[in-house]
């Protein structure tokens, strides 16, 4: 796994609440991440800024090769890791042949943000590197397809201004065809209102092009508040059919999952959950189904 998709998995994870009188509450965590897009000179400015994501923007003419030979913009210790910090992952936008994706590993980076119609499918082989496609086309096809992808995340671009409602469903429909968490890039004044409709749409992160745009755009993520649960989705939906009783000895725990219409994944994704408990889940309501049709 990637730092990138380790920092999106710990971000969008529920912390449960403490249990007992005397627990202290933790301090609620910021709902969604800041980062940084723009010129490698800005790279250590956008860091100490408290930038959660770090990305260089190397598609200009000969920007790679620059950038991995000798570069006084980008120093060869540039991503390396300080084991006593909690470094930000550092990726790179950016279209590689073969060998330049091998060398963005060696020189630290881990991550890349790549354009699918211009980047060489053999150049995204390393699992050693976290993948972020660049959103070039929202074909219904294209972004289902998406799937079958190793991506930590797909890099919507720029938010629609204004954000209408039209707009905000785009963006929720990338987010839930490709089923991929979406990165956004953002203007330092966006608004907390025009925050929270991304949030609601599927985006974990949102950049900014300046470095010094950082702290402004995280004391307005600061400030979101809690994410909500609709009460549609706070927890799984089972159906049961009307009709003549039926007992378990003629129904498999199979049978009890797929004779129930079980909105799992928008609440396992509401709530944090990751694959294996989320089947797990499934395990138990397709338990609690057979039981409850066995006692009818």
């Amino acid at each position: 796994m990637s730092k990138l998709a380790d920092a999106i998995k710990r971000n969008q994870r529920t912390e449960a609440t403490p249990m007992g009188f005397g627990a202290a509450r933790p301090a609620a965590k910021p709902s969604m991440l800041v980062g940084f897009l723009g010129a490698a000179a800005d790279l250590e400015k956008a860091r100490d800024a408290g930038a959660e994501i770090l990305i260089i923007e190397a598609r200009s003419s000969g920007g790679l090769d620059k950038l991995l030979g000798a570069s006084a913009e980008l120093p060869a210790d540039a991503f390396k890791v300080d084991p006593s910090k909690t470094a930000a992952p550092g990726g790179i936008f950016t279209d590689p042949d073969v060998s330049s994706a091998k060398a963005l590993k060696e020189r630290g980076f881990d991550f890349m943000i790549f354009d699918a119609g211009a980047t060489l499918a053999a150049a995204t082989l390393d699992e050693d590197l976290g993948y972020v496609l660049a959103l070039s086309s929202h074909e219904e096809t294209f972004l289902r397809s998406l799937g079958a992808l190793q991506l930590d995340a797909i890099y919507y671009g720029d938010m629609p201004s204004p954000l209408t409602v039209a707009k905000q469903l785009e963006v929720m429909r990338a987010a839930s065809l490709a089923g991929k968490p979406l990165f956004v890039k953002v203007a330092a004044d966006v608004s907390n209102e025009d925050l929270q409709c991304l949030r609601g749409a599927g985006v974990v992160a949102v950049l900014v092009a300046a470095s010094g745009d950082v702290s402004k755009v995280k004391e307005t993520v600061a400030a979101l508040p809690a994410r909500k649960a609709r009460k549609d989705d706070a927890r799984p939906v089972v159906s049961l059919p009307r009709g003549g009783a039926l007992h378990s000895a003629d129904i498999s725990r199979r049978g009890a999952f797929q004779c129930g219409e079980i909105a799992l994944w928008p609440a396992a994704t509401q709530l944090g959950l990751s694959k294996r408990r989320a089947f797990i889940v499934r395990d138990q309501l397709a338990s609690l189904c057979t039981t409850r049709l066995g006692g009818a």
